[in-house]
């Protein structure tokens, strides 16, 4: 049974592929939750994890999940949306055998269907891997860059040990993946790389993006050119952000940049609510997104007055803290489609009191309008969230004090160009937890969620907000971000 309330549904009968029909009279400036279901349709009981989405001709999901009988034995999956239901996920198992994680999608616009990125998971150095859906709706899934002799890692685990893959496509369909260099599974990371495709199946070897270390970087595709956001983490406690750089490129080669969009304050990394075992990691970490018009986004979070507030900077709005807001605002994603900017994160229900249980909220920014907001799903009980830092377990650790609740390291939404939007969030179910997912849009008629202004406030791009944060308290700590990698334990059995 679905725990949460299903929503009114007099636009049930549409169609979820575009959506075109439902929103060409006009916007209502309101959010409208068309339905939510279940993804995680994979014959599991365990805990999902990171959910990557993407929209096209349709709408897609990707995630890991971790068997609760053998938290070692991760698997990930992705599925397409067929109209009423998403289709039985297909398993992504590397080509050389073995299972996979972090895995990212996007949407090939020129080739009609969707891209992914994803590491594999062994002992020792880690491969990132491309490949693609075989049509527009997402049916089937094979692996890419074929060499002849087979599909071949865009990053190989024998130069380096990579991790934090990330992919984009521009207007054109050239395929850019970014990745984080560690010149060894115990090592430091040694810079951020990019490798391009422009035929959609063979890679670039990868080049370096920047003279900084580049951890947990996002890269993505615009018009004509690539964006790579990537943080500064300060190198002692709370070993969170600080500052946000971007860089650009036309060719994945050579890239311009540092440019600075924004200092602040280092968010928090957890926090332990009444009523919980373990802290709630808040995954303070960056969401990128680019459409084919040239725009961007990227969204993380930032210490405002103590709280972890979502701030945002695009290419055509500046920065700005997207409701600013005495709670905490944590698993942020952003989207970008030709009708403006979606971003979706997790809070608490009341006000300044980090009270469970928590619920969901949308944001909408409409190009050239006003953002709207509503709260997208209630009743959220991260007590079935995997824990992560276990002894002998797996998810790896996320948090200094010892294990602490976490879904993840992301939580991407997606949105396509006729105000609708798909957010995901991880949810207790008869089979541990599962991953939900709800569609939402801005409709010309009235909402049927909890729908309010947000309290934007705009920065200037390259701004400093410092100074407006409070300290973090050592409970809130982040581990060293060498520490903080990929989704399984070195040493256990990834099958």
């Amino acid at each position: 049974m679905h725990p949460l309330k299903r929503f009114s549904k007099s636009l049930a009968g549409l169609s979820l592929y575009l959506l075109p029909l439902a929103i060409a009279l006009g916007s209502g400036g309101v959010i409208y939750v068309i339905s939510t279901s279940r993804a995680s349709n994979e014959p599991v009981t365990g805990y999902r994890w990171e959910p990557s989405g993407a929209a096209g001709a349709t709408w897609a999901h990707a995630w890991a999940t971790y068997p609760g009988s053998d938290t070692g034995a991760v698997t990930s999956y992705v599925s397409g949306w067929a109209g009423s239901s998403w289709n039985g996920p297909t398993r992504l198992t590397a080509p050389n055998g073995l299972a996979t994680g972090d895995v990212n999608l996007s949407w090939d616009a020129t080739r009609g269907r969707f891209v992914f990125a994803l590491l594999d998971l062994r002992a020792g150095n880690l491969n990132i891997w491309y490949g693609h859906s075989t049509d527009s709706t997402g049916s089937s899934w094979v692996f890419g860059n074929n060499s002849g002799s087979g599909p071949q890692p865009v990053f190989s685990a024998l130069s380096a040990d990579w991790d934090y893959p990330s992919i984009g496509v521009d207007a054109s369909g050239r395929i850019v993946i970014g990745a984080v260099d560690f010149p060894c599974s115990t090592c430091g990371a040694n810079g951020y790389y990019a490798a391009v495709s422009n035929d959609g199946e063979h890679f670039s070897s990868p080049a370096r993006v920047g003279a900084e270390t580049g951890a947990q970087s996002r890269v993505t595709g615009t018009s004509n050119r690539f964006e790579a956001f990537v943080p500064n983490l300060t190198s002692s406690p709370p070993y969170t952000l600080n500052r946000v750089d971007r860089y650009e490129s036309y060719d994945g080669v050579s890239w311009s940049g540092p440019f600075v969009l924004e200092s602040f304050d280092p968010p928090l990394n957890s926090y332990q609510p009444g009523g919980l075992s373990y802290p709630i990691f808040y995954a303070p970490l960056l969401s990128a997104a680019g459409y084919t018009d040239g725009r961007w986004i990227v969204g993380f979070q930032r210490n405002a007055s103590g709280f972890n507030n979502v701030e945002l900077c695009s290419s055509d709005r500046g920065c700005g803290t997207a409701n600013l807001a005495a709670d905490d605002q944590f698993l942020t994603g952003v989207s970008a489609s030709a009708d403006g900017y979606w971003i979706a994160y997790h809070t608490y229900s009341t006000l300044n009191t980090r009270q469970l249980p928590l619920i969901t909220q949308a944001l909408y920014f409409r190009t050239g309008m006003s953002a709207i907001g509503a709260t997208t799903n209630t009743g959220i009980a991260p007590s079935s969230w995997a824990i992560a830092g276990l002894p002998g377990q797996n998810p790896p650790p996320r948090c200094t004090t010892g294990p602490c609740y976490a879904s993840g390291d992301f939580n991407t939404p997606s949105s396509n160009p006729y105000a609708a939007s798909s957010t995901a969030f991880v949810q207790q179910s008869a089979r541990i937890d599962d991953l939900f997912q709800s569609f939402q849009q801005d409709p010309p008629q009235g909402g049927n969620v909890p729908n309010f202004v947000p309290n934007f406030v705009p920065h200037a791009l390259g701004a400093s907000v410092a100074g407006e944060g409070l300290p973090v308290a050592p409970s809130s700590y982040a581990l060293p971000p060498d520490l903080a990698r990929g989704v399984i334990r070195r040493g256990l059995t990834a099958q």
